[in-house]
């Protein structure tokens, strides 16, 4: 990942979402969990229960494959073996990910409950964040720490030439 990118995910305080109603939450990188749209990582399951469903049908082959892998091995078929390393390292990885996920969310979830906070359904760019924040005033302060990809000026902010 490009560190210009890293800096920004690991250094920005809140992503911004909505639940199912128009209210704007703001959530730190441990509370947002697999939201509707990841500040980072590339997911394409939005809820805990399909995560489960995902990782639950990688199971078998994430376990099957390298059995596999170890009795082409054994008989020295040297085709079949590819496709078991090849199936080891995608289903096994693939599984990892899911069990690494699905403990992400946990947790995110528990942090969530402490906070009050419902879960991210609809994430938010940084402009309509603000926008509703300046609307609705709450104890996030209109800065560029906290809005860095805004792309409107704030307060003591040098003129654009």
């Amino acid at each position: 990942m490009n560190p210009a990118v890293q800096k920004l995910l690991v250094d920005r305080p809140y992503f911004y979402a909505t639940a199912m109603g128009p209210t704007v939450y703001a959530y730190t990188k441990d509370e947002w969990g697999i939201g509707g749209s990841q500040p980072s990582g590339n997911y394409s399951v939005h809820t805990a229960t399909g995560l489960v469903v995902v990782t639950a049908l990688m199971t078998i082959p994430a376990f099957g494959a390298p059995v596999m892998l170890i009795i082409a091995l054994a008989t020295l078929n040297i085709v079949v073996a590819v496709f078991g390393l090849l199936g080891t390292v995608l289903f096994t990885g693939g599984w990892l990910l899911g069990i690494r996920s699905l403990r992400r969310e946990m947790r995110a979830a528990g942090l969530r409950r402490l906070n009050g906070l419902p879960k991210p359904r609809f994430a938010l760019t940084d402009d309509q964040a603000r926008a509703w924040f300046e609307s609705n005033p709450s104890p996030i302060a209109i800065t560029r720490e906290n809005f860095p990809d805004s792309t409107q000026p704030f307060p003591g902010d040098a003129p654009s030439t």
